[in-house]
C-alpha cells in the first residue's frame, strides 16, 4: 500500500473532532503523510489545516469536497471521519475510486447500506485489479488491557468462556458541528454510534455470534434541554450460540468515573479483568494495575472437569429405553408391523 518510497500518503474526509484525532495519530508515525483534507465546514478544515502546518507539515491540499480528493493521483488511502449518515454516499465513492480506506465506526446506520458497502469492497478493482483494503476502525481491540484479555482468553487460559460484562460509565456526547450526533437519524442511535465498539468485543471475545438480545435504555440526564432523543444510558444482555452470556452496561452522566471501560470475563477456569482509564487522564494510578487475573484452584478445576465429563457421557446415552425385546412387546403380545419398523429405526438411530 506505501509508495516505492516506502511512504503511505493519507487523505482525511472530515476534520471535526475524530478527524482531528486521526491526523494527530497520523504525525506520529514517520512512514505516513497526511497530503490532502476535505470537510465543508471551513472552521473545521482551518483548524486541521493549522494543526498540520504547526507539526511542520507544508504541502497539503485542503478541498471543500471529497470527490475532488478522491481525484488526486497521490492520495494512496484515506480516513472516512464524517457523520454517521453520510457514509454511505461517502463510501460508495470512495470504493468507485480504488482507494484503500479507513472509516470510523457506525459503517453505516441502515443494515441495507452496510450490506451494498461490503459488497461493493469485496469487487474487484482498484490497485492492480485486486479490491481495495476496507476497515471499519475497531481500536477497543487494541487499548493495551483488553488486548491483553483478548490474546489470555484465545490461549484458553479462562477456560471454557461463559459470562462477560462490559461497563463504560462516562461523560456525555460532545458537541460536535450541528449537534448531528443528538439524534437517532442522523447517528443511529446511541446503541448504535457509540456501543458498536463493545458489541464488537462481544463477538470477538467469545468467538460467537448472537441469538437472543434483551435491552432497556432511556435519555435521563443528558441533552433534555435540547431538540434531542438519543439515550444517554441502557442495559443490554445478549445471549449467544455457544451458550455464553454478555452484558453491557452503559452510564453517559458518569463523568467521575476512575475507569471509563471495565470489562469482565469469566470462564470456567477463572476470570480476567481490564480497566480503561477515563478520558483525559494520561495514565491510571500506579497503585492499581489495568490488568488481573485469577484463577481457580487446580482442584475445583478437576472435579469441574470430572463432574463436565460424566454429564456429558449421560448425555450421550440414549433417554429412550426400548421395551422390546426378540420381537414382543413388553405385555408378551407380538408388536404390530408399524411397531417393529419404529423399533428398528429407534435401534439405528441409538448405537454407536
Amino acid at each position: 500500500m506505501p509508495n516505492q518510497q516506502g511512504e503511505l500518503r493519507l487523505g482525511v474526509i472530515g476534520t471535526g473532532c475524530i478527524g482531528m484525532e486521526h491526523i494527530r495519530n497520523a504525525l506520529l508515525l514517520p512512514s505516513v503523510r497526511v497530503v490532502a483534507i476535505a470537510d465543508p465546514h471551513e472552521p473545521s478544515r482551518q483548524t486541521a489545516l493549522a494543526e498540520l502546518q504547526h507539526a511542520g507539515v507544508r504541502e497539503v491540499i485542503a478541498l471543500e469536497r471529497d470527490a475532488e480528493m478522491l481525484q488526486l493521483s497521490d492520495v494512496d488511502a484515506v480516513l472516512v471521519c464524517t457523520p454517521n449518515d453520510t457514509h454511505h454516499a461517502v463510501m460508495r465513492q470512495v470504493l468507485a475510486s480504488g482507494k484503500h480506506c479507513l472509516v470510523e465506526k457506525p459503517l453505516c446506520t441502515l443494515i441495507s447500506h452496510c450490506a451494498e458497502t461490503v459488497a461493493l469492497a469485496r469487487q474487484p478493482g482498484g490497485f492492480g485489479g485486486t479490491a481495495p483494503l476496507l476497515w471499519c476502525g475497531m481500536e477497543y481491540r487494541y487499548i493495551p488491557a483488553i488486548a491483553r484479555l483478548i490474546q489470555e482468553a484465545d490461549q484458553g487460559l479462562i477456560g471454557d468462556l461463559r459470562m462477560l460484562s462490559i461497563r463504560e460509565h462516562r461523560f456525555p456526547f460532545l458537541k460536535k458541528v450541528g449537534n448531528w450526533n443528538r439524534t437517532n437519524e442522523r447517528t443511529g442511535g446511541t446503541l448504535v454510534e457509540k456501543c458498536v465498539h463493545f458489541f464488537d468485543l462481544m463477538r470477538r471475545i467469545l468467538r460467537s455470534e448472537p441469538r437472543r438480545i434483551f435491552a432497556s435504555g432511556g435519555q435521563e440526564v443528558n441533552h433534555k434541554s435540547v431538540d434531542s432523543d438519543v439515550l444517554d444510558s441502557a442495559y443490554v444482555i445478549v445471549d449467544f450460540q455457544s451458550g455464553a452470556r454478555a452484558m453491557l452496561e452503559l452510564c453517559m452522566f458518569a463523568e467521575a468515573s476512575k475507569h471509563q471501560e471495565e470489562v469482565s470475563l469469566v470462564g470456567t477456569r477463572g476470570k480476567l479483568e481490564a480497566f480503561a482509564p477515563s478520558h483525559g487522564t494520561k495514565q491510571d494510578d500506579e497503585s492499581e494495575v489495568n490488568f488481573r487475573r485469577c484463577l481457580r484452584s487446580s482442584k475445583f478445576i478437576a472435579e469441574y472437569e470430572e463432574r463436565e465429563l460424566a454429564e456429558s457421557r449421560a448425555r450421550a446415552r440414549p433417554e429412550v429405553r426400548l421395551r422390546l425385546a426378540e420381537g414382543r412387546s413388553a405385555r408378551g403380545r407380538p408388536p404390530t408391523s408399524s411397531a417393529a419398523r419404529s423399533s428398528r429405526r429407534t435401534r439405528r438411530l441409538t448405537r454407536g
